[in-house]
C-alpha cells in the first residue's frame, strides 16, 4: 500500500505542469512562455550529460585537450623516439648555425685565418638553397679542392670561367693588401651611388655593426662570398635572392672604421680573400 502510494505520488509530481514566463522588467510585457514538467527537465539534463560524456570520451583524445585529461599526456615509446630524433636534429642544426655565425663575424672583423670546419652530412650544401655557409663545404669533401697559395686569382678566374660585375663604378682609393689586414678594395663614387650585386646569389647577412656600419653579405655559387660594408641604406634582407647587377644598397659612410663615403668591397673564395681587381673592372 505504501509502495503504490509512493509510486502514485512520484508520478503525479513528475507530471505536474509548470509555466516559465520571462517578462520585460519595464512594462511587464510577456516575452517568453514555456511549459515544463519535472520529467521533461530531468530528460533534458540527462540527454546533455550523455552528449558531453560522449564528446569527452571520443573527441577529446583526438585534440590537444587530451593532455589535461588523466593519463592523456603520456607519450608512446614510438612518439618519444621520433621526438628525440627531432631534438637531436635541432641541436645539430643550432651547432651549424653557431659555427656559420662565427665564420661570418670573423670575416666582418677582417680576420683572414682559417675558418671553422663544418660537416654538413645530410644538410643541403647548394648555395642556391639559402642560408647555408658554403665556404667550409670542403670539410665534407664535396666541394672543389682549394686552390693552392701559388695559384694566381687570374688563373683561377679563367679556370672557373665566371662573369663578375663591379659593385660600383668609381675610383679605387685603397687596394687589396692582406698583409695589412685590408682584404678588400675601397671604391669612391658619387653621392648615394647604388651598390650592385657582383653575381647572382643569396643574402646571408644584412645587418649593422658599430665598426663597419651597414653590412650586407651575398653567398654565390661555388663557394664565392661577397661583402659590402659602410653602406648608408640596405635594400635586401637575409634569404632574399638577388641577380647580378641588382642594386642591394647605397654607398655610405656608416661605421667607426670609415674614413669617408666609400664602398668597402671584399671577395672570398673557398674561405680565402682574393683581390677583386683580378676579377672585375671598377
Amino acid at each position: 500500500m505504501k509502495l503504490s502510494g509512493l509510486k502514485e505520488f512520484l508520478t503525479t509530481k513528475l507530471r505536474n505542469r509548470y509555466r516559465l514566463i520571462i517578462r520585460n522588467d519595464r512594462n511587464l510585457a510577456e516575452r517568453v512562455s514555456i511549459v515544463l514538467t519535472p520529467m521533461n527537465v530531468l530528460l533534458i539534463f540527462s540527454s546533455l550529460l550523455v552528449v558531453f560524456s560522449a564528446i569527452a570520451i571520443f573527441v577529446f583524445p583526438l585534440t590537444p585537450l587530451r593532455y589535461i585529461m588523466p593519463g592523456g599526456g603520456e607519450v608512446s615509446p614510438r612518439d618519444f623516439k621520433v621526438l628525440q630524433e627531432k631534438i637531436d636534429s635541432l641541436e645539430y642544426l643550432m651547432h651549424l648555425r653557431d659555427q656559420r655565425d662565427s665564420n661570418l663575424y670573423r670575416i666582418l672583423r677582417g680576420d683572414t685565418s682559417e675558418p671553422d670546419a663544418v660537416s654538413y652530412q645530410s644538410f643541403p650544401q647548394n648555395p642556391a638553397s639559402g642560408w647555408w655557409w658554403v665556404q667550409t663545404a670542403n670539410a665534407a669533401g664535396e666541394a672543389e679542392p682549394n686552390q693552392t697559395s701559388a695559384t694566381k686569382p687570374a688563373e683561377r678566374k679563367q679556370k672557373l670561367n665566371y662573369a663578375f660585375i663591379a659593385p660600383m663604378k668609381g675610383v679605387v682609393t685603397d687596394s687589396f693588401d692582406a698583409s695589412v689586414n685590408h682584404p678588400a678594395v675601397d671604391v669612391v663614387s658619387y653621392t648615394n651611388a647604388g651598390v650592385k650585386a657582383t653575381m647572382d646569389g643569396t643574402v646571408v647577412l644584412s645587418h649593422w655593426t658599430p665598426e663597419t656600419g651597414h653590412v650586407i653579405l651575398l653567398q654565390h655559387r661555388d663557394n664565392f662570398l661577397s661583402v659590402y660594408k659602410h653602406n648608408s641604406v640596405l635594400f635586401k634582407k637575409p634569404g632574399n635572392r638577388v641577380r647580378a647587377g641588382e642594386v642591394i644598397a647605397l654607398m655610405g659612410n656608416s661605421g667607426e672604421r670609415t674614413t669617408g663615403p666609400h664602398l668597402h668591397f671584399e671577395l672570398w673564395h673557398n674561405g680565402e680573400a682574393v683581390d677583386p681587381i683580378d676579377y672585375m673592372k671598377f
